[in-house]
């Protein structure tokens, strides 16, 4: 009779086996190729983005850049190291980290701040040059010299007549770059963003648990990241979604659709398949001429179309549906007699709708936000889980010391105390509802209708005893309303979506901070290494060339930031504060409040109605650029996913992933390969075309 090992106490224990290590992320060459990404988007961005017009290298939140090299790092390095030499291949958790890095420096190159920064310095200098009217107003608002380049002239005038101010619009002789003068503002401005930075990736790890485990947040666009990343199986090279036959066919079918697009670009006799509609002609009469114009002719963007279907059907409908609804108010209110909706009221409908929502979000973390205060204090309960990346003591005060410096940095360019707090919180609480919007919702394209300025004439409009800031205040209000306007591209959205992927690839047993550190200082010198490369060659660009290379150019590059961006969103409302309370055609308290209390219905809806199928979400962005760009390839989207679900279930919706992740991937490829395309013609100095296949 044979004892049971498990039963007999005399019996000796079994070995242990030790545990298997757990893999580092942050090494070498995850940071080493991390880096070389983020250095060659940035430094191509600038001249591939407005000195040849080609579709935007970043231009959203599913960048062409990032997704070719990551393309190129999993074909090219790891599927050949994981075939013959698999110990060597790059593992998941490193990939994260690449990936990690380089989401991060794509924040910096273009919109997320470089396209606005040095040309916002050089057009609000140049306008002050040919418009007196601009050159008072600047004086009036006594910018401080160390924000800009070192000129010799002594007032706004003087200084937009300067050299380094003229040739950077209209291109410097023999393509000079004045490196000195540009030193000082890249040492200044780098002091804010490196602030900047800091308060953002804080605040973003504070809320992490949050929206991501205790709200549960969908952050549909990481889980297409994660699964480019993921792991192959055992003795394969390509992970499952990659090598899936759907994908495969996708992918295929839109790089050759837009491939045959673009040959009819080239050679109009070639054929073309109609990816996009125009209605305005026929639907040019009342009622329908009020439709907004996006409405009425839209395009097919296949990547927008793939990310749609991850989205939560509820969020899918609500995006497309409350744009069409929103039509229907248009008609109806002009078809009665009434003013359409103009820009400054949405933007003060817009405003109330942020206010609402940023309520909602507070109070629907109370529990977390409150958990976070005891930990600063150091009355944190025993059994409180401690945060991943930071403890939440340590990222807490961080933030309060960023925001201070903020604030400090405001303060010595000569706002007020309140105004350095109102512009650093308006900008902060835009950034943060834009990740949210991410989170939730995974467009690719993010943008928010409300411009920070705005806030300093609601004061102007009370009854009794109107309220002004100074000249100073309002100018820099608009100048960093003008800087972080464009949400398309920003850190808060770009950090969180990395985080958000690390979490799942590199660091989902980590149950101390010190583990993930690493990977926050992988991202700081991502960060770093971003804002010199990119300021290097936004400068190099702009003083190189006056227009667009492409067969049919346009003078100058970078046109959007330095003339049409200054002028509405800096110059203009000074001059309008200036003179006094605004003479708009509407009462903005009601309009503010028609915001608030469509959002505020939409949010007390859909956490107490269980079927409700609007999400509030979706009226935060509903006048925004983006959404009437997106609107449709999201009802196809959302349609898609209804098809499916109602066909297949759980187990078709699995199986379709690879064939919509296909979409997105021949998207950005197709992108890529054109772009390529451009530059070598360019380069073989033959004419080219320029190619956008995603809206710029």
């Amino acid at each position: 009779m044979t004892t049971d090992p498990s039963t007999d106490p005399t019996a000796p224990p079994e070995p242990i086996e030790p545990a298997e290590p757990r893999p580092r992320a942050v090494t070498v060459r995850s940071v080493l190729l991390g880096l070389l990404g983020v250095v060659l988007i940035a430094a191509l961005t600038p001249y591939n983005d407005y000195a040849m017009g080609n579709t935007y290298l970043i231009g959203n939140f599913l960048p062409i850049g990032l997704v070719l090299v990551t393309l190129a790092i999993l074909f090219l390095i790891n599927a050949p190291l994981r075939k013959f030499a698999p110990k060597l291949a790059i593992r998941e958790a490193e990939l994260a980290v690449i990936l990690g890095m380089i989401l991060a420096g794509c924040a910096v190159p273009s919109s997320g701040l470089m396209r606005y920064l040095p040309a916002g310095i050089v057009g609000i200098y140049n306008y002050a040059y040919e418009n007196p009217t601009y050159a008072a107003l600047v004086d009036e608002a006594k910018v401080p010299t160390w924000l800009l380049p070192e000129v010799d002239g002594k007032n706004a005038a003087q200084i937009g007549d300067s050299d380094v101010f003229k040739y950077y619009r209209m291109r410097a002789p023999d393509g000079v770059v004045p490196w000195g003068a540009w030193v000082r503002p890249m040492l200044t401005w780098g002091a804010f963003f490196a602030m900047f930075a800091g308060l953002v990736m804080s605040l973003s790890i504070i809320i992490r648990r949050q929206w991501s485990e205790n709200e549960r947040l969908a952050f549909p666009l990481a889980g297409i990241y994660s699964s480019l990343i993921e792991a192959p199986p055992p003795g394969k090279a390509i992970n499952q979604t990659l090598s899936a036959g759907g994908f495969w066919i996708a992918a295929g079918a839109v790089f050759f659709i837009h491939g045959l697009n673009a040959l009819h670009t080239y050679f109009p006799s070639a054929p073309a398949i109609p990816i996009s509609f125009d209605f305005s002609p026929t639907l040019g009469d009342e009622p329908w001429k009020y439709m907004h114009g996006d409405f009425k002719a839209s395009q097919i963007y296949f990547s927008i179309l793939g990310i749609s279907f991850f989205l939560q059907a509820k969020v899918g409908f609500s995006l497309w549906f409350l744009f069409a609804l929103y039509q229907v108010a248009l008609m109806l209110i002009q078809t009665g007699g009434g003013d359409a909706i103009s820009s400054p009221m949405q933007q003060d409908q817009t405003f109330g709708s942020l206010l609402v929502m940023t309520g909602v979000i507070l109070y629907i973390g109370r529990a977390h936000w409150w958990m976070v205060v005891r930990h600063m204090v150091g009355r944190h309960r025993p059994d409180e889980t401690e945060s991943r990346y930071l403890p939440y003591s340590v990222a807490g005060w961080l933030s309060v010391l960023f925001w201070v410096g903020i604030v400090c940095w405001f303060r010595l360019a000569g706002t007020t105390w309140l105004g350095g707090v109102v512009i650093s919180l308006s900008v902060m609480l835009m950034l943060l509802m834009s990740a949210r919007v991410l989170a939730e919702t995974g467009m690719i394209f993010v943008q928010i209708n409300w411009l920070t300025p705005r806030i300093w004439q609601y004061p102007m409009l009370l009854p009794a005893t109107p309220v002004r800031t100074s000249a100073t205040t309002f100018f820099m209000a608009g100048w960093f309303g003008q800087l972080f306007h464009d949400l398309r591209e920003n850190l808060a959205g770009f950090f969180q979506q990395g985080v958000r992927v690390a979490d799942e690839a590199a660091y989902e047993r980590s149950r101390t901070w010190r583990t993930a550190f690493p990977f926050l200082g992988a991202i700081v010198l991502a960060l770093a290494v971003a804002y010199v490369v990119s300021f290097c060659s936004m400068l190099k660009t702009e003083y190189s060339y006056a227009n667009t290379l492409s067969s049919t150019p346009s003078t100058p590059v970078n046109q959007y930031a330095i003339e049409s961006a200054v002028r509405s969103n800096v110059l203009d409302p000074a001059v309008t504060y200036k003179a006094g309370p605004p003479r708009e055609s509407h009462n903005s308290a009601v309009h503010v409040a028609i915001g608030a209390g469509i959002t505020g219905l939409l949010a007390v809806l859909r956490l107490t109605l269980s079927w409700w199928p609007l999400h509030p979400i979706a009226f935060v962005v509903l006048y925004a650029w983006a959404t009437g760009k997106a609107y449709f390839s999201v009802f196809l989207g959302w349609i898609c996913k209804v098809v499916v679900v109602r066909l297949g279930g759980a187990s078709l919706l699995k199986k379709a992933r690879p064939v919509f992740i296909g979409l997105i991937v021949g998207e950005a490829f197709a992108a890529g390969f054109w772009l390529i395309t451009s530059l070598l013609l360019h380069w073989a100095e033959f004419d080219y075309k320029s190619i956008m296949l995603m809206p710029g």
